[in-house]
């Protein structure tokens, strides 16, 4: 059987829905199946999820820029002007470029982080020059729905998306002892999804 947003999100009769697996009617199965992706998304990091922006640009004058809507995680940063990627480093690493007054300076980048809600890019100086680059990142898939009635966990990781609806679900239903398992067998689906992502980048080149 098929699995998708209709049949998830289908009535208790309805064999691969929610509400069939926990043998309830009474449950709010949409509000269940959006959690499960929220969860599965804050740990889940595999090659469906990277995307590509080839023209993120900082303006001249400006030390940062606010990342894609859909951005969950950095991956890397390669300016056009330079010849390797922007060292990426935790906020408090970030060693801004400043003057004996305490003003950030202008110049070429070398440093970049992420701070903020919504995500936004910050370098370690104003730029002195527009700066444009390809940005490599991890991307919040889009929520399954009416209008998106498949994704990839839909098709590759049905089990995963499962165990986590159903974790939920039992959530819901205040019924720790079952969340707790299935929260477990969650967490073990996640942990084989990223080992599978890592084997499936085995032939990739790597620079010394």
């Amino acid at each position: 059987m098929a699995i998708n947003w209709t049949v998830l999100t289908g009535a208790k009769t309805e064999l691969g829905s929610i509400a069939n697996w926990v043998n309830r009617s009474d449950i709010p199965v949409e509000n269940i199946l959006l959690e499960a992706e929220s969860f599965i998304f804050q740990f889940l990091r595999v090659r469906e999820m990277r995307a590509r922006d080839a023209s993120f640009t900082f303006s001249s004058g400006s030390q940062s820029q606010a990342l894609p809507t859909d951005y969950l995680d950095p991956i890397q940063y390669k300016p056009i002007l330079l010849s390797d990627p922007l060292l990426y480093v935790n906020e408090e690493n970030l060693d801004e470029q400043r003057d004996i007054d305490g003003a950030v300076m202008s110049g070429t980048p070398s440093r970049w982080t992420v701070i903020g809600d919504p995500a936004t890019a910050w370098l370690d100086c104003n730029c002195d020059q527009d700066v444009v680059g390809v940005l490599l990142y991890y991307a919040r898939p889009a929520p399954l729905s009416a209008d998106n009635l498949t994704n990839f966990l839909t098709t590759k990781f049905p089990s995963l998306l499962r165990y986590a609806c159903m974790a939920k679900a039992y959530e819901h239903m205040k019924d720790t002892e079952r969340a707790a398992t299935w929260l477990q067998l969650a967490n073990g689906a996640l942990a084989d999804a990223m080992r599978s992502d890592d084997l499936s980048r085995r032939g990739q080149y790597i620079p010394a």
